[in-house]
């Protein structure tokens, strides 16, 4: 380990000494860490209603997956995590669940979804379904009944009041049932009712969602609707989670992703009670069904781990460490991020592509910053958890809008992102990404995609398969569709620009060629491929999988290129990332004895010095060498 890598660590060593360990210290751990091919994963997650529609009716549904799974299988993945599949009322893509026991009608059958896992399992991928666990519909039956009376089976299984806690909650109703649509409405904590039960109930999300009755961690005497974690109502939900999850892993399921994990036990300042309940399922879990994974949406893998879970995701939400690595606070279109080709400067245009006021643009963070601050929480998070269970990095998800976004449109600049990505401990590769989909802001607002001004349609368009008619997802009508779909490189932001820009017959000189599968399929030099061969790449060398080490290279002074080693003790690589238009040259604290190539895009050049190792990286451009 050279000079800089070591004070990075040692830095972080002092930081581990003078700081306390949070409640995670407080709890032993009592499982083995994995499974196994976790170790070598590399996850593809599928919005089902975007992927393939087999019956032409303009949605998604799992025979269009399996007609799919070969493609799939080529990518190199290990596992397809699914966004939730089960029967929903749909006013939240899917997460306002009517039966967690049944497959939606739109995507098929249980029996679909069986063979679905029976399919991918003889090509070697594992299947993880996406667990609801905080709440449900307002049109399920359980809540349907526990909106009626007190005493009946599924009465207890929500929170239910006659009065609201405090003057916040008054105003937060009022002002949510102002809005037009209030049922898709995330403001506040209760909602109005209209059931013989009581006045209000409590909500976890949208209006339409109730959530379920988990139990408060310091139940208030004052307020008899906060029932304490071990009463029976909450014991009761607890058991019909565990219910759950053995029902679909008796049908051969690899495990779950669980939406808001970090939320279900109420008023759990230090997460004591959550992360006991999370326990409490893994120890079931690996004592009934040893193999399976829980992979939680928690993004602070401290907790998330000793918590119980096999994997946290390191999202890029806005209050997130990583944040400025994909976009500005404000997902503003033309820089701000990290991985941007004026070097992490200030975007001066919104979303939509118009220009910022002065006083709304971002100056205050710079490239350094944004750097170090990822840096930091990463490996700090790594080194916590490291016999723990494991942390991932996204491309995207169905919550945010995708790499290619804004003045981030063009192959070249999406390869560096997918070399950072396919080169962290443990990836996940959002649908389409592999292709470079574009993400379109004014998309209409198909099942809440939309929400506080939220854009999170333009990371849930169809999957664009060839140049057919709605780029080969659906046989439908294209008015029939059920999102629209962008198939060009377009410098277009919203949906609206990109229908004039089409109308006008413009096209986008940076960028040849069409997003699709078969555009790129043939093609050695696209993306696709270059995803596959990074894929490639980390299957077949234990330094990039994620038990190995990740060593960042920091210098304040120089934050581009992005540095920093994968090894795992026997194999050293070096990652090499310049997103930036500009040339960057830098000469490494280390006298290597030899190199060789392991991928390259754009020009770039590793030489031995008697200075040291030097490394030059030409505009937008990626390298990775292994180092003797």
């Amino acid at each position: 380990m050279k000079k800089s890598v070591i004070s990075f660590c040692a830095a972080l060593a002092t930081c581990f000494c003078v700081s306390a360990q949070p409640a995670p210290g407080s709890f032993r751990q009592t499982w083995q860490k994995g499974p196994e091919w976790l170790r070598n994963a590399v996850i593809y997650q599928v919005y089902p209603s975007s992927f393939k529609d087999s019956d032409g009716n303009g949605i998604g549904d799992i025979p269009g997956v399996i007609s799919k799974l070969d493609y799939i299988e080529s990518l190199g993945v290990t596992a397809i995590w699914f966004n939730p599949l089960f029967e929903s009322g749909w006013i939240d893509g899917g997460y306002d669940v009517i039966d967690f026991y049944k497959v939606d009608p739109r995507f098929g059958t249980n029996n679909d979804l069986v063979e679905l896992v029976r399919q991918a399992h003889s090509r070697g991928i594992k299947v993880m379904l996406d667990l609801v666990a905080g709440h449900t519909s307002d049109k399920h039956p359980w809540f349907l009944q526990s909106a009626q009376d007190t005493n009946l089976q599924y009465s207890d299984y929500y929170i239910w009041s006659d009065r609201l806690p405090d003057a916040k909650a008054v105003q937060d109703l009022e002002i949510m049932m102002q809005d037009p649509n209030f049922m898709q409405n995330t403001r506040g904590k209760w909602m109005k009712s209209d059931y013989p039960r009581a006045k209000y109930y409590y909500k976890n999300f949208y209006a339409c969602q109730p959530a379920l009755n988990y139990g408060y961690a310091e139940p208030d005497p004052s307020r008899p609707w906060e029932q304490g974690v071990d009463e029976p109502g909450p014991r009761a939900v607890r058991q019909e989670l565990k219910n759950i999850l053995a029902f679909w892993y008796g049908k051969g399921v690899d495990g779950f992703r669980v939406d808001m994990a970090s939320s279900l036990v109420k008023n759990d300042r230090d997460k004591t009670e959550i992360m006991r309940l999370w326990r409490e399922m893994r120890s079931w879990q690996d004592a009934n069904f040893p193999g399976r994974v829980l992979m939680a949406e928690w993004n602070d893998p401290k907790y998330c781990l000793a918590g119980g879970f096999n994997v946290d995701m390191n999202l890029n939400s806005v209050k997130s460490a990583n944040r400025r690595m994909y976009f500005d606070t404000k997902h503003q279109a033309d820089g701000g991020s990290y991985f941007s080709t004026n070097g992490g400067q200030p975007s001066v245009r919104d979303l939509y592509g118009n220009p910022w006021p002065e006083d709304k643009i971002d100056r205050s963070t710079t490239p350094a910053q944004m750097l170090k601050t990822y840096y930091d929480y990463f490996t700090d998070a790594l080194e916590w958890t490291r016999e723990w269970g494991y942390f991932a990095t996204i491309t995207g998800n169905h919550d945010h809008l995708r790499f290619n976004t804004g003045a981030r449109n063009d192959p070249s600049q999406l390869k560096v992102m997918m070399a950072w990505v396919l080169t962290m401990p443990l990836p996940i590769l959002y649908y389409g990404d592999e292709i470079g989909i574009r993400s379109l802001v004014d998309l209409p607002n198909v099942e809440g995609a939309n929400h506080n001004g939220k854009e999170r349609a333009g990371g849930r368009s169809p999957m664009q398969w060839d140049s057919s008619a709605n780029a080969g997802f659906s046989t439908c009508a294209p008015d029939d569709i059920y999102i629209p779909v962008c198939p060009e490189w377009t410098p277009a932001c919203s949906y609206p620009q990109y229908l004039e820009w089409k109308a006008a017959g413009c096209k986008n000189p940076t960028a040849p060629g069409a997003i699709t599968v078969d555009s790129q399929e043939g093609d050695p030099a696209s993306l696709l491929n270059w995803t596959r061969a990074l894929i490639k790449l980390r299957k077949e060398n234990k330094a990039f999988w994620a038990d190995s080490r990740f060593e960042p290279v920091f210098n304040e002074a120089r934050p581009y290129p992005m540095l920093y080693y994968r090894t795992d003790g026997l194999d050293t690589y070096l990652v090499a990332l310049n997103p930036t238009s500009k040339t960057c040259k830098v000469v490494l604290d280390r006298k290597s004895e030899s190199f060789s190539k392991a991928m390259q895009f754009g020009k770039a050049g590793y030489k031995l010095t008697r200075k040291g190792d030097t490394l030059t990286l030409g505009p937008v451009s990626a390298l990775i060498v292994k180092l003797d």
